[in-house]
This record gives structure tokens, sequence and C-alpha cells, in this order.
């Protein structure tokens, strides 16, 4: 179901700048037994996204009563909040536009999530690499996602479910929808996001629980090999939260020491 500004609907105005410019951010959240998880993290994504896109702030506490409403007839699935800076401004100019549009959805759970947590996946990697994004940009969820829609394309003309993404520096930066960590001699590491790449909710999460366990996570850029080299690799995301990765195309890992102890202990802080 769809509700545009806190009314069901499927429909926007066709200036909207959304689809005109891709002008806009949003979150997705996983709901658990009325329960959305994380929340205060993707609220703060919301705020951060807004204020970093000059987009202005539409009322918050409306938007968070409506999502903990529908939250409350979800079993198992998923809430999705995208704000447009809405219809307006002349060319790419935002100038006078300030009638921001507020889209929220909700849908079911993806059944194979839970057999990725259980199971865990192989990845591929990607021959599309990333550009170096704007400093503006970078480790938001905007609307501009043309790269990862190409990505997931290519993805499926190959044997795998996901697959690793370089930069333009051969930097390793993330899957095509998730955050890449990987553990070596007991040191946790995870992608330096400094031009390019999603700052996702569960990273964040993971770093709380890294603390927890009195670990440090260490943001590198590394290479391809630095990866294929290390002990167990895991991916995450607000909605498959943990996944364990069996193998990088020809390389095995079957060591998930530290993917099962941060999937024991998630929300636990």
């Amino acid at each position: 179901m769809y509700w545009v500004n806190g009314v069901e609907s499927e429909t926007l105005p066709i200036n909207d700048r959304s689809t005109q410019y891709g002008d806009g951010f949003f979150t997705t959240m996983k709901v658990n037994n009325g329960e959305i998880r994380l929340w205060s993290f993707h609220f703060e994504r919301l705020t951060s996204s807004s204020q970093r896109l000059g987009i202005t702030p539409p009322n918050w506490k409306k938007i968070e009563k409506q999502v903990h409403t529908i939250a409350e007839k979800i079993n198992n699935g998923g809430i999705k909040i995208l704000i447009s800076r809405g219809a307006g401004g002349r060319g790419y100019s935002p100038k006078g536009c300030n009638n921001t549009q507020v889209i929220i959805s909700d849908f079911q759970y993806p059944a194979h999530y839970k057999q990725w947590q259980e199971k865990g996946i192989e990845l591929g990697v990607s021959a599309i690499k990333l550009g170096l994004s704007s400093p503006l940009l970078v480790g938001m969820k905007h609307l501009n996602r043309l790269e990862q829609v190409l990505i997931k394309d290519e993805i499926s003309k190959t044997v795998y479910l996901d697959a690793i993404v370089l930069d333009l520096n051969n930097h390793v930066i993330e899957t095509s929808i998730g955050n890449l960590f990987w553990v070596k001699d007991d040191r946790i590491f995870t992608p330096k996001l400094s031009f390019s790449g999603v700052e996702g909710v569960m990273k964040k999460h993971i770093g709380q629980l890294a603390k927890e366990f009195q670990l440090e996570l260490e943001e590198v850029s590394a290479a391809l090999s630095e990866l294929e080299n290390a002990d167990e690799v895991f991916i995450t995301n607000a909605l498959f939260e943990i996944v364990p990765i069996n193998a990088i195309v020809n390389t095995e890992f079957t060591q998930h020491k530290f993917t099962h102890r941060f999937q024991e202990k998630l929300y636990s802080c």
C-alpha cells in the first residue's frame, strides 16, 4: 500500500522533482512483530539527508506517528519512506520549491532472505565500477540509483545472487545491496566510503556491536585481494540484516565465527 502525505494514493504530479531529477532520498526499514528495527538510525538518516540536500523538512513527528501505526499491523515485512522535494523550480533550480512530498509504502518481507541468513550466499564481482561521488552526496541514499540498477541487471545475467562492487580506483566499496565486512586475524574491517557507497544503518549497528565485543571496526581502502585473503566475510543491510559469505567467485570461506556472533547479538545495544 502507498500513502502520499498521509493519504492513501498511488499518484504524484508528473512534474514532481523525484521523477524529473531524482531530487530526494529514502530509507527502507525492517518491521518485525509490529516493531521498526533501528528506527532511531533511520530517522537520523532522513533528517540528515533533508539537511544535506536543503529540502524543506516535512512534519517529522507526523511521519513517525504514521509509520509506527503502519508497523503495528505488520508481523514480518518492511516500510519504505521516500522524501521528494516536490514539484516546482525552474529547470534544475530548486528555488521556490518547498512543497516536500512524503511517500510511504509497506511490503512483505522477502522470503529468500531467511535462507540467506542461515545458509549464506556466494558473491560475484561486478564489472561495473562506481564513480567517485561528491562529498555532498557520498553515503546518502538519494534517489539517483542508476549505477545500482545497471549492476543489478548485470548480476541477473550471472549465477550469483549479489556481487562485490569496486570504485574507479579499484577499491572495494560494497555489494549491489549491502555493506561489506571482513575479518582477518580477529580484526574486523569495512570499506572506507569517502567517495562512493551508502552508509547503511546496519553498518552503524555493527559498529555498536563491535565495541560491545571490544573489537575495533577499521574503515580501510582495500583492494579485492584483501577480501580474498580474509578469514571470513559478511554483508549487511537493514532488511536481511547479516548474511555470511561462503565464497567470492572461486575463493571459499568456511569460517563464520564473528558473523554468527553478530547475528546472535543483533539489536542488543
